[in-house]
């Protein structure tokens, strides 16, 4: 195996197929091309956050084996966004070494310890899990039919003996009509924890409006509740219904009332494609810089490195009619880069 230079080639070149997840902003499936030119730094990636890429690499090879792996990778971008090769090139070599060692017939994903890898939280593992197994159309799991079956009659379980892996299955699914109107006419019935977690499932699925609508109806019959209110906007996050949701969210941050800081987060974390409506960047920025002025720094250089939203937030900084409390935050931005 010579002249490898990306993760790319080296799996194609192994034999293997696989399939690239971005984990930073919500599960996002990365096509193969977008794969490669990340790789080779034609684009910029298209999910940053905290200046890295969360990436979950799955593969396989059906010649060896029918057993999967899944690499998990947290790889640096600079500060256009583009992926930091040397930082690849070192995990690449990682994984080259250890292939090279394996006289032992050990699994290709026992790598040794490295800087490059994470540990994505049980909700987003128990998503993950769901979305693989469903891509790759897998029989359903044991967790399933127990939660399907709390679905059902949830008066006859104890809700702390339904695995969230269980639920996350079932949100999957939510594209078959008979499970759909069985999770819309008994949600109401579901312990206040497993409604939540069954929302939070939502925000790594593309939801389409009569499912977005159930979800705004939560958000205002929850309307005094911020857990609720987070919880609704993460089931929001890849909603279909564009103009519903970005209506709810101009709403949200034209209340005269002061708006939870996690919601702040929430919005700039899970929303920001909806922030490309200029008006709502500007209302966002404004209401940052009023209310969170401690949070305007690390949101700025958050959003920043977004390719969708890179050229508004600089055209932000040069606006002449900018707020006092935004020509205060921008001030602050640059008096902290200097020092």
């Amino acid at each position: 195996m010579t002249s490898i230079s990306t993760l790319s080639e080296f799996l194609l070149q192994s034999g293997c197929q696989y399939r690239v997840y971005d984990l930073g902003r919500g599960i996002r499936k990365l096509t193969t091309q977008q794969f490669l030119d990340i790789e080779n730094n034609k684009q910029p990636h298209p999910y940053p956050r905290l200046g890295f890429a969360w990436m979950a690499v799955l593969f396989w090879n059906k010649q060896l084996s029918g057993q999967h792996y899944i690499w998990f990778l947290k790889l640096p971008l600079d500060e256009q966004g583009m992926l930091v090769c040397a930082a690849r090139n070192h995990f690449l070599g990682i994984v080259l070494e250890a292939l090279g060692r394996q006289m032992d017939n050990k699994s290709p994903d026992e790598l040794p310890e490295h800087p490059y890898g994470f540990v994505p939280g049980a909700q987003q593992m128990a998503d993950f899990n769901s979305l693989v197994r469903h891509a790759l159309k897998l029989p359903e799991t044991e967790y399933q039919k127990v939660a399907l079956a709390y679905l059902k009659k949830p008066e006859y379980f104890n809700w702390q003996d339904i695995p969230l892996q269980g639920l996350a299955d079932i949100v999957v699914k939510l594209g078959e009509d008979e499970l759909r109107s069985l999770f819309l006419s008994r949600f109401e019935q579901l312990n206040e924890a497993v409604q939540l977690s069954l929302l939070n499932s939502l925000e790594n699925h593309k939801i389409d409006v009569n499912l977005s609508e159930f979800v705004l109806q939560q958000m205002d019959t929850h309307r005094q509740q911020p857990v609720w209110q987070i919880a609704c906007l993460r089931a929001l996050s890849q909603s279909q219904a564009e103009g519903l949701v970005t209506a709810r969210l101009a709403a949200l941050l034209s209340a005269p009332t002061e708006i939870d800081t996690n919601l702040m987060i929430i919005i700039s974390g899970r929303h920001w494609q909806r922030l490309m409506h200029k008006d709502l960047l500007r209302t966002f920025m404004d209401r940052l810089a009023m209310q969170t002025p401690s949070l305007f720094a690390p949101v700025f250089a958050d959003l920043v490195r977004l390719p969708e939203l890179r050229a508004d937030m600089l055209s932000l900084l040069r606006s002449p009619d900018k707020s006092d409390a935004l020509t205060q935050a921008i001030g602050r931005l640059f008096s902290e880069t200097q020092a």
